[in-house]
């Protein structure tokens, strides 16, 4: 029985569970005992149970399906996510900040997968170019394929964490939510992603650096862009208040 009150007591709970998790070794789908379960086997009420089992949800640790019950969440950055859309509302330089870590983790790490990239995983990069270039003569959105094409380059290394990680960018600034932010120029963009596929085709890692770190200078004029125009309306609020 845990003979604790108020956060302390929530805060066994949660640590109650997370190991529960760790100690059967259970992965991301498998079940956990039920919330009156949890509040039996601790000797407490289910409210601090309950409460316990929202905050483990908040952040991504489990997740709780109508009707079937608790159940082990794969490992995420949900609340970074969280945390950034925060920051990207109450701060203007957080998305440049944000983007500028993008660049340099992207630019460091494309010369190893280079080195690495298989037959295959050009092939498949291909198809992403593919796609793109058809979604663009077609006047259709294309940026699930520019998102495609550098998670590939990612997934090249084999660092799971990393893939997730990067995933975590693209919904930050997908949920953004100025379209300011997208490319006026689909053709341009296009373009620079064709010449760093055809400098990882032929197997040139410090080209394809160069290539990558060319294509992000339009993308940073724009955020830069953001960054002034939301500074602009907060210096107008603070003089009219």
């Amino acid at each position: 029985m845990l003979n604790l009150r108020g956060p302390a007591l929530s805060r066994s709970i949660r640590d109650y569970i997370k190991d529960y998790i760790v100690s059967h070794n259970l992965k991301a789908g498998d079940p956990l005992p039920s919330e009156g379960q949890l509040a039996e086997a601790l000797g407490v009420s289910r409210s601090p149970v309950r409460e316990a089992v929202k905050a483990l949800q908040s952040l991504g640790i489990i997740e709780a399906r109508r009707g079937e019950g608790l159940f082990v969440r794969e490992w995420n950055f949900d609340p970074v996510l969280e945390t950034l859309h925060y920051g990207m509302r109450i701060s203007p330089k957080t998305l440049g900040e944000l983007y500028q870590i993008r660049v340099w983790l992207e630019v460091s790490v494309i010369v190893e997968a280079v080195r690495r990239i298989t037959d295959d995983q050009i092939t498949d990069l291909e198809i992403v170019m593919l796609k793109w270039e058809r979604a663009v003569r077609a006047g259709e959105s294309y940026v699930q394929f520019d998102q495609a094409f550098h998670e590939h380059i990612f997934a090249v290394l084999g660092n799971e964490t990393l893939v997730r990680f990067f995933k975590v960018f693209w919904a930050a600034f997908d949920n953004f939510g100025d379209n300011a932010i997208l490319s006026s120029d689909p053709e341009r963009t296009l373009k620079q992603h064709q010449e760093i596929m055809a400098a990882i085709k032929s197997k040139e890692p410090q080209l394809a650096q160069q290539k990558l770190q060319t294509s992000f200078i339009d993308f940073q004029k724009r955020i830069a862009g953001i960054e002034a125009k939301s500074q602009r309306e907060n210096e107008a609020t603070t003089a009219r208040t």
